[in-house]
């Protein structure tokens, strides 16, 4: 690696693994990789891939952003494709999503998967949810919060009403009294954007690819929720849901075999398919974001670089070489993160510039 000037201190500090101990050291930036304040990759572990946190603390900061990204990614993976999957999927998921967030997050290599401290549970999921919206579900279907016994009986009235044949779904109704315009009643427009598009932070735009359109497990697991939320008012009261996970699964399925035929029917052909399109891009106004995905966040493409960061060959050599060295093409092989390594290894090197 090129020589850098004696100028060129980063203070660093690395872990006396043998006695436990945090020992700080002024180093020239060449005898490391990555000298900011936060790791330090020296010669001899970076062929191993490993980087040394700045402390205990540091350690612990890098695995909470796996922890936060891997819990989110699960999140909707059970959204967007089954909220209640079996163990085998549940277990897979749990793999793959530990795998995406360690590359998202440039954590290499993986630490060892931890799911108990990111897979969500269906029924937490469910919960959560119902707390999100049951509030937009009372104002939208006009529940009366008053204890007067003719605002009861309304409001027991109202609920057996928007539960029967799933009236709730509909937009409005035709002069004659029937339902009319299914899955266009704005309650599952507004539960959308509060759950994930809230901002452009929320999971529905920082994990786009998942929502290209609104896929048909979210809207049902969206309608289960509002079902769920109108239920506790077929007393008259809001009372807390006694309905257990056999209850919100049979229910769930439902919206999803629903959704399915109406998709199917010849006399609703493309309304769905228009609906979901709809949904995502009102979810996504919403959020303050373009109503179309753009290129994935958090990544960058070698053009990106290139436009950044005024390259030095010197430097982009002994990337290279760093690299193409046998254990690093071992070990990028298996992960399957060559090109990663190498911009994460080059714009290590220029932070010590």
């Amino acid at each position: 690696m090129t020589q850098t000037t004696t100028s060129s201190i980063c203070r660093a500090r690395t872990i006396d693994y043998n006695h436990s101990l945090l020992c700080d050291h002024s180093l020239p930036c060449n005898h490391g990789l990555l000298c900011n304040h936060n790791y330090l990759v020296n010669s001899s572990s970076a062929f191993h891939g490993i980087l040394k946190p700045d402390s205990f603390h540091g350690l612990g900061t890098i695995l909470d952003r796996v922890i936060r990204v891997a819990r989110s990614l699960y999140r909707c993976h059970l959204a967007c494709e089954d909220a209640f999957p079996s163990s085998t999927k549940s277990a897979e998921w749990a793999t793959a999503v530990w795998n995406d967030a360690c590359a998202r997050t440039a954590t290499y290599p993986c630490p060892s998967s931890q799911p108990e401290l990111f897979a969500v549970s269906s029924m937490h999921l469910l919960s959560e949810m119902k707390r999100n919206i049951m509030h937009a579900v009372e104002t939208s279907y006009g529940f009366d919060t008053s204890k007067a016994p003719h605002s009861i009986g309304n409001n027991a009235n109202l609920a057996h009403t928007m539960l029967t044949r799933m009236t709730f779904i509909y937009r409005d109704y035709n002069h004659g009294g029937t339902p009319h315009l299914p899955y266009r009643h704005p309650i599952i427009q507004k539960a959308i954007n509060i759950i994930w598009f809230g901002d452009q932070d929320a999971d529905g735009i920082v994990f786009h690819e998942y929502f290209s359109t609104m896929p048909i497990p979210a809207i049902a697991l969206v309608l289960t929720m509002i079902e769920c939320c109108i239920g506790e008012w077929s007393q008259g009261i809001r009372r807390q849901s006694s309905w257990d996970h056999e209850h919100f699964l049979n229910t769930y399925r439902s919206h999803i075999n629903s959704l399915t035929a109406f998709s199917r029917h010849p006399h609703s052909q493309g309304q769905l398919e228009q609906i979901q399109k709809d949904l995502i891009k009102h979810a996504r106004q919403h959020a303050g974001t373009t109503p179309d995905p753009v290129t994935a966040l958090g990544r960058f493409s070698p053009e990106d670089l290139d436009a950044r960061v005024p390259v030095n060959p010197d430097i982009v050599s002994s990337a290279l070489l760093l690299c193409c060295s046998p254990r690093c093409i071992s070990f990028s092989l298996i992960s399957g993160t060559y090109f990663v390594r190498f911009t994460v290894v080059l714009s290590a090197c220029m932070i010590c510039l």
